[in-house]
């Protein structure tokens, strides 16, 4: 077992960070000796001939600059080299003179980057409850990250430290075992709009149908469009362009994976909650198949409930009513919020009270990568609270929209996949999990079919 002897300052923050780290990523047990003390020793215990030291930085903040801007990392940051991991940025740190952030020293060394205020900055997502610029529908954008600006956002740093960690640990202790990870891809499609042809009329539909042949040149959507014209008269989906339900589900199947499909049970705000009800006859049928065939069902709770606890909370329940109706059991029910629209760290709260057991919200909509710095599922952190919560984030590493479309225009499908692999094998690096968010909308054109198969290959 490890002996952590700790700063007694923080003391809710710095037992959630040991744990996650510790105990929940690396697997190895340990124990804290909380006392007035600069910087943090570790040894083993009955062990008094090797230590390891800690840089000690951010969580010794001041109350006066904490959750201001004060307390974020001064940039541009500095930079060290590292064998495997390359030019490694720290977040916080005190390197000595010569800018070196490891010492080694006869039985002892010294990690002058401070591992755990750091991965405690990414994991609980503090630099977004500091007053920052939100978009226009008030979500923190890529472009304002420490990630981003620093040019880190496509490596997850959390993993990258806890690597250093370990290094120095496995050297000191070479007997200690590490819990083994296996990597894996997690497949889940967002139900905004389930069928194209909900709530249109045949005028609507040949408009939309000519408006892609004429201006956006999209012949493929066009002729999907005009078909679900002629075939959905007589109430038949079978031909609706959205309607591709069977076909991921088939997909998932063959690769030997689970898709979770996140549902809509209520509209906020006209026109940008779906075209459909939880209760329409179409969706309950649907449902049922997706539980019957092994995959998940989840919340999507709406547009405008991502600071509303008691919406979230009505609308986890509208989805356990329909679920218990239609003879669906879950032992773990999760989901997205839509638009990505979520505040920390309110949100994670309100679906802590609301009885859920995960989020995968925390991507960004226009640039992929590791929003919080982590390819591993863990258990969240109330910055304002002081609490650990039992909700757990699933990061969202990729979005289907943020790898067709950059800041210059649509993306060549060849680059679409190369970018994805390489933040795929970043998480098999780690025996991390790699989360893909695809909608079923956006199966209508038959390249983007074949980069999803190609997906799920990597």
């Amino acid at each position: 077992m490890l002996i952590v002897r700790s700063p007694a300052n923080r003391r809710p923050e710095r037992e959630y960070i040991y744990k996650v780290m510790l105990e929940q990523f690396l697997g190895v047990p340990y124990s804290v000796v909380f006392e007035q003390r600069d910087g943090i020793e570790i040894r083993l215990s009955g062990d008094d001939s090797r230590l390891l030291r800690v840089e000690d930085l951010f969580l010794r903040t001041d109350e006066s600059g904490w959750l201001r801007p004060q307390s974020l990392p001064a940039t541009p940051l500095r930079r060290f080299d590292h064998p495997r991991l390359g030019a490694v940025p720290a977040i916080f740190g005190r390197p000595t003179e010569g800018g070196a952030y490891f010492e080694r020293r006869t039985g002892e060394i010294v990690c002058r980057l401070d591992v755990f205020g750091s991965a405690f900055f990414m994991l609980t997502r503090y630099e977004e409850c500091v007053p920052a610029k939100r978009d226009a529908i008030d979500r923190f954008p890529a472009a304002g990250s420490l990630a981003y600006r620093e040019g880190f956002l496509h490596r997850p740093i959390v993993n990258e430290y806890l690597e250093l960690l370990w290094e120095c640990i496995a050297e000191l202790w070479p007997g200690l075992p590490r819990k083994p990870r296996q990597s894996s891809i997690t497949l889940s499609h967002d139900v905004d709009w389930p069928f194209y042809t909900f709530g249109k009329n045949r005028a609507r539909m040949l408009k939309d149908a000519l408006a892609d042949a004429v201006k956006r040149q999209d012949f493929q959507s066009a002729y999907w469009k005009t078909r679900a014209f002629w075939l959905t008269r007589n109430g038949d989906l079978s031909g609706d362009p959205f309607n591709t339900f069977h076909w991921i589900m088939e997909n998932s199947e063959k690769a030997g994976m689970r898709s979770a499909f996140y549902f809509i049970t209520e509209e906020t705000v006209r026109g940008k909650d779906g075209n459909y009800s939880i209760a329409d006859r179409e969706i309950e049928r649907l449902m049922r198949e997706i539980h019957s065939r092994g995959h998940e069902i989840g919340l999507h709770p709406s547009f405008d409930t991502y600071t509303s606890p008691e919406r979230i909370k009505r609308q986890f329940e509208t989805l356990l009513e329909s679920a218990s109706k239609n003879g669906i059991r879950q032992e773990r029910w999760g989901g997205r919020q839509h638009f990505l629209r979520w505040k920390a760290p309110d949100t994670w709260q309100h679906w802590e009270d609301a009885g859920l057991s995960y989020d995968s919200t925390l991507g960004y909509e226009d640039t992929p990568g590791f929003r919080c710095g982590v390819c591993y599922e863990y258990p969240v952190f109330n910055l304002r609270a002081r609490k650990t919560l039992r909700l757990q984030e699933r990061p969202l590493v990729v979005m289907e929209q943020a790898v067709f479309q950059s800041g210059s225009g649509p993306v060549r499908p060849s680059e679409q996949l190369a970018a994805i692999d390489a933040l795929n094998r970043q998480c098999k690096r780690y025996g991390g999990n790699f989360s893909l968010l695809w909608h079923n909308s956006q199966f209508v054109r038959k390249e983007q079919r074949l980069l999803y198969t190609e997906c799920l290959s990597l």
